[in-house]
């Protein structure tokens, strides 16, 4: 197992969203009268912490924390959490008791923030969930924006780990970054001439802890405040630099979700494109439709991007009616990508679109992360993400069982200078299925 820390993978905050109502057609899994109320008397209860006076400048985020255990050391106030709370009572009474006991003296040689966390991310590994890590406070701030699709300052990219060295990740379109030049797996030497393990604008690695790192590697927000510009080494292939600057702006993730959108021609014919880096708590199915029915209605068929973290559960049943819908009013092609960071509310969307035959899933496996998030305070500027309930029926189909795509199609790598394997195969596989279904319309 890993020995690693935190996810931001926490999308699945907004499963426990779901809605009491869901549109017919969507699997009874999901609608379910007895799972909904579950969903809604979980989530009751779950949003019922109460907030502390001063922890953080936004209500809402403090909203967001049910539980807060600060009277001991970090490694202390975390298995206290995961004894009063962790959702496998069998695994609580019979299996946490040994790992604590195991660790202890670890814990105690570690005098560091750093040598404590990284103790912890090891303790954390052995504990057999999805969302479950540590968060530094300010990551767990930019992860709340996130999924709530709040503008914060920001350069518009995180960088992803993988085996020490460091490559642009979550690169935001219409972001300051990309505007900059920058590209997706651009490996990143150094920040203002620091190497970049060693800037201070790196923060605290975002990650599951127990998921393998060649499925999910540590990725790291940039710190930032508005107005700042910082200056990047970067090596976009084997051997050759760039230099670029980028300065911070207030940006999220949800206008790079608009900005996203366009249509790519191919061969006489159209598609629309648009990419969801998560499914926020508002505003995706509205944009959704709008696109459907305005900028993409000519088009020969839909590509859904679900690369990315996951999100709120409560936009799964109406983005899956919406794009039901599109499909019984115009019978294009719709094709959704996806990878091994497509979790949560996305393998649930996955899941969805596969089963019911909604649309064409091209790329990897998504991360089989289906479990809610709970977060919980456990002082020394970290926040504990850690599953306290599961989702009945999702969490027993998803939970390490990811959902394998219609066409596998590997992503790109590093210093791949911007190529997207996953997009190309994408429009490919779309233009077949234009193509087919315009085919057998000729022969009818």
């Amino acid at each position: 197992m890993k020995t690693r820390a935190a996810s931001v993978a926490l999308a699945l905050l907004g499963v426990i969203n779901m809605p009491a109502i869901l549109p017919a057609g969507v699997s009874e899994s999901f609608g379910t009268p007895s799972v909904r109320r579950e969903f809604i008397a979980q989530a009751a209860g779950w949003l019922a912490g109460q907030p502390a006076k001063k922890n953080f400048s936004d209500p809402r985020l403090d909203a967001m924390v049910t539980l807060r255990e600060k009277g001991g050391t970090l490694f202390d106030n975390v298995a206290e959490v995961l004894r009063k709370k962790y959702y496998d009572e069998r695994f609580r009474k019979e299996e946490l008791p040994k790992l604590v006991s195991g660790y202890r003296e670890k814990a105690a040689r570690a005098t560091t923030l750093q040598e404590q966390r990284e103790v912890v991310q090891e303790f954390l590994s052995h504990i057999p969930a999805s969302h479950c890590g540590l968060l530094s406070r300010q990551t767990f701030r930019y992860v709340m924006y996130d999924l709530q699709g709040r503008p914060y300052p920001t350069f518009g990219f995180q960088v992803i780990d993988i085996k020490g060295k460091f490559y642009t990740f979550w690169l935001l379109e219409g972001g300051p970054a990309l505007r900059a030049g920058l590209l997706a797996w651009d490996r990143i030497v150094s920040i203002d001439g620091v190497p970049v393990e060693q800037s201070a604008r790196l923060d605290w690695r975002s990650d599951d802890a127990y998921i393998q790192d060649d499925r999910d590697p540590p990725v790291h927000y940039l710190k930032a405040e508005k107005g700042e510009t910082i200056r990047l080494k970067v090596e976009r292939k084997p051997g050759k630099f760039v230099t670029l600057s980028v300065a911070s702006e207030d940006y999220s993730a949800f206008a790079a979700a608009k900005a996203s959108a366009q249509i790519y021609p191919s061969e006489g014919r159209s598609f629309g494109y648009l990419h969801f880096w998560y499914v926020h708590m508002t505003g995706v199915p509205e944009l959704l439709k709008e696109k459907l029915e305005g900028e993409f209605s000519n088009c020969d068929g839909i590509i859904i991007d679900l690369r990315g973290r996951g999100g709120n559960g409560l936009a799964v049943a109406k983005i899956v009616e919406i794009l039901r819908a599109e499909r019984e009013k115009r019978n294009r092609p719709i094709v959704a990508l996806v990878d091994r960071q497509s979790r949560s509310a996305k393998d649930v969307l996955a899941y969805e679109f596969k089963k019911n035959r909604i649309a064409r899933l091209v790329g990897e496996r998504s991360a089989g992360a289906v479990i809610p998030a709970t977060f919980a305070d456990v002082g020394h500027d970290t926040m504990l993400m850690f599953p306290s309930f599961k989702l009945t029926v999702y969490t027993d189909l998803l939970e390490f069982k990811p959902v394998s795509p219609d066409l596998f199609v590997e992503r790109s790598g590093p210093l791949s200078a911007g190529k997207d394997t996953i997009l190309e195969a994408g429009l490919a596989e779309a233009l077949r299925l234009a193509k087919a279904s315009a085919k057998q319309a000729g022969a009818n």
